[in-house]
């Protein structure tokens, strides 16, 4: 593997964050996958399973289960959706709001550290840069 391949610094940064991430709210009884889900709802109040699964790129078994858990453990509701019965609408409880606080606070703590040594101007270079990356890539998606 080469430092100068995108792909493998893109898989290196995200696998470096995400275990960090994880190693902290594992702390706080989360298992993986459920920390991206309470930031997720914190952002998106009131979703279905399918919008969670999109927006954490998850696929959507791994959302039934976190989310039958995360019921379990009364971070979040699940109510039927009054336009489609087919689906259900979920939203964080209060504990599960307080969760997500922490969730935040150690991502903030995780993006810290990566900024790091990083002037203000070349974070907003990078993020305006990375977001085209992103562009590009959801086109090739949709070509392939």
């Amino acid at each position: 593997m080469n430092y100068g391949d995108l792909h493998y610094l893109l898989l290196l940064a995200f696998n470096r964050s995400n275990k960090a991430i994880v190693r902290q709210t594992a702390k706080g009884d989360l298992l993986p996958g459920q920390p991206k889900i309470l930031e997720f709802l914190w952002e998106h109040p009131d979703c279905t399973q399918k919008e969670i699964s999109l927006g954490c790129v998850l696929d959507k078994s791994t959302v039934t289960s976190l989310v039958t858990r995360m019921k379990q453990q009364n971070y979040l509701t699940k109510a039927p959706d009054p336009s489609d019965r087919r689906n259900y609408r979920l939203s964080l409880t209060e504990k599960g709001k307080e969760k997500a606080v922490e969730v935040r606070k150690v991502c903030a703590f995780v993006d810290k550290i990566a900024w790091q040594d990083i002037p203000p101007e070349e974070q907003k270079q990078f993020l305006k840069t990375f977001q085209k990356i992103l562009l590009n890539l959801e086109t090739l998606e949709a070509t392939i």
